[in-house]
């Protein structure tokens, strides 16, 4: 019998450095039952030449536009359902992954038709011991993701032991095909960011377990894209926007008891008396400017 057939779907964006690190990093993947989607969205670096010349094996989905994490996600993701994909491996550009990561995702999703998604252990690059995520928490009374073990030593034990979730990070997720055509799949009106939160909350409202499993591994490059893509004021604007924008296609009239308050002391207060203190006038206007979206309800790529 066959092992579950596997596709890795990689949103690219002007990233031809880091994408073939990562890709690199794939083809020393023990996992053999598995095949590699590069979606590029519109780059006008020498990402589609390189993938071409030095990756044949992969198939490269180019884009006329750039639609996003989220949109270009879903146009792998469409294709790699329509090859007959059981699982989904949604990885960032900007990761390099553990050769027995995919084996291991796939080892603790087969262990139950329940499980929606499996999150690996995601550390820093830099330093590679310290976490970046293991495994996450959503709900919709702080309407923030939250990443377990954020820059903490990563051979601590209790960063060890597999365990339900309630977010798992679209930077590097293992989903069930299963659970998204039953769910559906990014919301395209977010572009990127909290778009995985929304996912996540979607799934397990449909009773799907999100699980963490801390023997596969994925090294991440934190904020690469947002640094050299498209700029900390653009990623703020959208990061705000999309929070709020999760937070009220979901919430009830009671969430929003607790999520305004945190909210406005997270943002407005911690965030911007920092931005304010060390004259980062880019955060400020990106706060502001996220909120002052959402209020238009502005959607998909900002103009």
């Amino acid at each position: 019998m066959a092992p579950p057939y596997v596709v890795v779907v990689i949103v690219n964006y002007n990233g031809a450095t880091v994408l073939e690190e990562c890709l690199r990093s794939l083809e020393r993947s023990t996992y053999k039952h598995y095949d590699v989607i590069v979606v590029d969205n519109a780059s006008t670096d020498n990402s589609i030449a390189m993938v071409e010349r030095d990756f044949p094996a992969v198939q490269l989905l180019t884009l006329d536009s750039n639609t996003g994490f989220a949109g270009g996600n879903n146009a792998g993701i469409q294709v790699a359902m329509a090859r007959g994909a059981d699982y989904i491996f949604v990885l960032n550009n900007d990761t390099t992954v553990h050769a027995d990561c995919i084996a291991k995702l796939v080892e603790r999703i087969e262990e139950s038709p329940k499980i929606g998604a499996v999150s690996p252990l995601i550390l820093f690059t830099n330093p590679a011991d310290r976490i970046w995520s293991a495994g996450g928490s959503y709900n919709l009374w702080y309407g923030t993701a939250r990443h377990f073990g954020l820059r903490r030593r990563a051979e601590s034990t209790r960063w060890k032991q597999v365990r339900p979730i309630s977010f798992a990070t679209g930077c590097a997720v293992l989903y069930r095909c299963e659970a998204l055509k039953e769910v559906g799949t990014f919301d395209e009106s977010l572009f990127m960011y909290a778009e995985d939160s929304d996912l996540s909350y979607r799934l397990r409202k449909a009773g799907w377990l999100l699980v963490f499993e801390p023997q596969a591994l994925v090294w991440h490059k934190e904020a690469w894209t947002t640094q050299r893509t498209i700029g900390r004021e653009w990623g703020l604007r959208l990061c705000v926007r999309n929070i709020l924008r999760v937070h009220a296609k979901h919430a009830r009239w009671y969430h929003k008891l607790t999520f305004y308050p945190c909210f406005v002391w997270r943002w407005l207060v911690l965030a911007g008396t920092n931005a304010l203190l060390h004259k980062r006038v880019d955060v400020i206007k990106g706060i502001y400017q996220g909120i002052a979206a959402y209020w238009r309800n502005e959607q998909g790529k900002p103009q």
